[in-house]
């Protein structure tokens, strides 16, 4: 992949990383430098990162597992209210099924700290009860075939929210990684129509962007990109174009920016500053009632450390070979180095004041819209 030498990450330059979050998995919200009315604000919003895990996630560094007292500790310490967790495995659907037993298995061993949610109105109750709502979601649906019936079965399992590509080509569309000559099949367009029916949140966050605009073109009910960045700040093919933006947000969906490599390089991994861009654009270009976060991250911080990085280069080597990877993803820590917290959405809150914004805005990017979108989209 283009991009900084693997091994020019020295131990001087990761250690400025880190340092610039306290980048190791501390529990203890850091002083970030939060105004206390923001604080204020934060504490009593709902908050809803719209991609995100309790447990290890992007790289398997350290092993995921059954969560430690390390990460519920820091879900309780994150102050968010709700997370959209990805259980499906794309190319398999004994894993997904697999794997949404074993989140069932974690919510029901820690009940203080987590709940499931079936319903709008458990994200509320969540908020209420000081626990973090998990939401059952997909990145793909390649493990369905062709079969939508299977569409019914998950969401029956509470499976609230669906994004029909990964990166490749499965039978529903296009994803991020083809050309924009390919888009949402016919039996995409079905698939479409059966979450509307079953109140099923559509989701193109892997989606090339003909797939994209053609979803939310062929939706009935308002979709969602959940993750990515925009394309007019840093031209990855794992960011969306203007187009892709408008045609979510004019039909009442929501953008959530991701806190990812293919932001771009500020000057080696992607920066807090360059994050601000991104959201700024998203704003100018969806409007306020159509932008949130999509963090694309585990709770607990990534430890950025050279067997970190060595990790990240053979998740990536893997990705590719399996063509499912994506240009950048070994070039950087798979994070924000200075939005690498547990309560990064605090500190976006802040962020967006010193901006400028209205606490009404701040509100609605760091849950209110993806509240008020699921609110829209799910059957009770």
């Amino acid at each position: 992949m283009p991009g900084v030498d693997r091994r020019a990450f020295s131990l001087g330059m990761l250690a400025t990383l880190a340092a610039g979050t306290g980048g190791t998995a501390s529990a203890a919200p850091a002083a970030n430098g939060v105004p206390p009315a923001i604080g204020a604000l934060y504490r009593r919003a709902i908050v809803i990162d719209a991609l995100a895990s309790p447990n290890t996630w992007n790289v398997p560094y350290p092993k995921p597992g059954p969560l430690t007292p390390a990460q519920l500790e820091n879900v309780r310490a994150s102050g968010m209210t709700a997370i959209n967790l990805t259980v499906g495995k794309p190319g398999s659907l004994a894993e997904t099924v697999k794997e949404i037993g074993f989140w069932l298995d974690q919510i029901a061993r820690h009940p203080d700290y987590l709940t499931l949610v079936r319903r709008h109105a458990d994200i509320a109750r969540a908020k209420r009860d000081g626990k973090l709502g998990v939401i059952f979601g997909f990145q793909g649906m390649g493990m369905i075939g062709t079969d939508l019936g299977l569409i019914d079965a998950f969401a029956a399992m509470s499976v609230k929210i669906m994004q029909l590509t990964y990166n490749d080509r499965n039978a529903l569309g296009a994803g991020s990684s083809l050309p924009e000559s390919e888009g949402l099949t016919d039996l995409g367009r079905e698939a479409v129509a059966r979450m509307n029916g079953l109140g099923v949140l559509v989701d193109v966050g892997h989606a090339n962007p003909s797939t994209a605009i053609q979803a939310a073109q062929a939706s009935s009910r308002p979709i969602t990109i959940s993750h990515t960045g925009a394309r007019a700040v840093f031209d990855s093919q794992r960011n969306l174009p203007d187009t892709a933006f408008r045609a979510v947000a004019d039909r009442g969906g929501v953008v959530g920016l991701y806190l990812m490599p293919f932001l771009g390089r500020d000057p080696v991994a992607a920066s807090r500053a360059l994050f601000r861009r991104h959201l700024r654009h998203a704003l100018d270009t969806c409007g306020e009632d159509h932008v949130g976060i999509g963090s694309d991250q585990s709770i607990t911080p990534v430890d950025i450390s050279p067997a970190y990085m060595d990790i990240v280069r053979q998740t990536a080597e893997a990705r590719q070979k399996a063509g499912i990877g994506a240009p950048g993803e070994a070039d950087s820590p798979v994070t924000v180095p200075d939005l690498n917290a547990p309560r990064r959405l605090e500190m976006i809150a802040a962020d967006l004041n010193a901006a400028g914004y209205p606490d009404r805005v701040v509100e609605k990017v760091i849950g209110g819209n993806f509240d008020r979108l699921f609110r829209d989209v799910w059957l009770g």
